[in-house]
């Protein structure tokens, strides 16, 4: 299959063929997952933290019972009183993260597919794709060294790079930026998706106790629970940086109002692929003065004066283009 590929439209048809086909998880598939689920444990297993595996994996004692049994004969497993990743395994395992986190990073830039969707359209994928189709794939998007989550892509080599974990307590009143959200808990990845934030996200929290943290992000209040920081790495952004940011005070477009005119600061960082591209080739770039032409009867979408082109934009696409209306009037004392 991989020499008809030549291009990203022969790659995504490809794509969509392998995904609607019979989904039934075979054996070698529920080994190679098993590789990974030990691998992201630390490498070893109690015999105990087995029962565990079973049921994330969704098979019995007897089906992981067939699996030990294959993966020690492969030479990728030992089974003493504890199980451990040979280096064959290691290796295995490493090529399967690499497969997922490529793919995952192709659907963020290349397909319409919601961030939650991408995980496990994902999954299926790193059973079936072919180095050359991964080799492919990491050239048209120019050889990333994360997926869209933050989580580190092993390079062709197989290493891996160590993702970035803040020791420092989080308070309220600080800014943070997002360096990883985790995506193996569905709900809880949904939830914070829905929010906004992804890799990259700056955030401003205003309370934080044991129940929920609060916080300001791209002009709007969120709250969260306090279990979603089980799926999120932050760092926290220096006062020297702060300034390099202008965004962190600009608000989203779709709160801006008629006969208002702001100037545009970025695109938030959870606007990407084809969307990303189409916002930019519109002119709602970085610099650009922008107003509301008409609004339409329902309010929505709304037509915006960018570089003297009207553009209609809905809600869910005006939502990601950040803007400041202060930056109007500084700009126009210095001129």
């Amino acid at each position: 299959m991989a020499s008809t590929i030549n291009n990203k439209a022969h790659w995504w048809e490809a794509t969509k063929d392998l995904l609607t086909r019979n989904k039934r998880v075979d054996g070698k598939e529920l080994q190679e997952d098993f590789l990974k689920y030990i691998y992201e444990q630390g490498k070893t297993m109690t015999r105990q933290q087995v029962d565990e595996a079973a049921k994330d994996l969704r098979t019995n004692r007897e089906g992981m019972v067939a699996i030990v049994g294959a993966l020690v004969l492969a030479g990728e497993l030992t089974a003493n009183d504890t199980l451990a990743l040979t280096e064959k395994g290691c290796m295995h395992a490493l090529r399967l993260i690499r497969a997922h986190r490529i793919y995952e990073q192709y659907l963020a830039e290349h397909s319409g597919y919601a961030p939650s969707e991408w995980h496990e359209r994902a999954h299926r994928m790193e059973h079936r794709i072919t180095p050359d189709e991964q080799e492919r794939i990491a050239s048209l998007l120019g050889n990333p060294l994360f997926d869209p989550h933050g989580d580190p892509i092993p390079t062709p080599s197989l290493a891996v790079a160590d993702k970035s974990v803040s020791g420092e307590p989080i308070e309220a009143q600080t800014w943070w930026c997002i360096t990883h959200v985790e995506d193996d808990d569905k709900q809880l990845f949904t939830l914070i998706a829905e929010k906004g934030l992804t890799k990259d996200s700056v955030i401003f929290i205003t309370h934080i106790d044991n129940l929920a943290m609060m916080f300001n992000y791209e002009g709007e209040r969120f709250s969260l629970p306090i279990t979603a920081l089980e799926a999120i790495n932050m760092r926290p952004v220096a006062e020297n940086e702060l300034a390099n940011l202008p965004e962190i005070h600009a608000q989203r477009l779709i709160h801006l109002q008629a006969g208002e005119q702001e100037r545009i600061v970025g695109l938030s960082p959870a606007c990407r692929g084809a969307l990303r591209r189409r916002l930019l080739d519109l002119g709602f770039v970085k610099g650009s003065v922008v107003s509301i032409d008409m609004p339409s009867p329902m309010g929505n979408p709304i037509a915006y004066v960018v570089r003297g082109s009207a553009i209609a934009l809905r809600h869910e696409q005006a939502k990601f283009v950040l803007v400041r209306k202060d930056m109007v009037e500084v700009t126009e004392e210095k001129q």
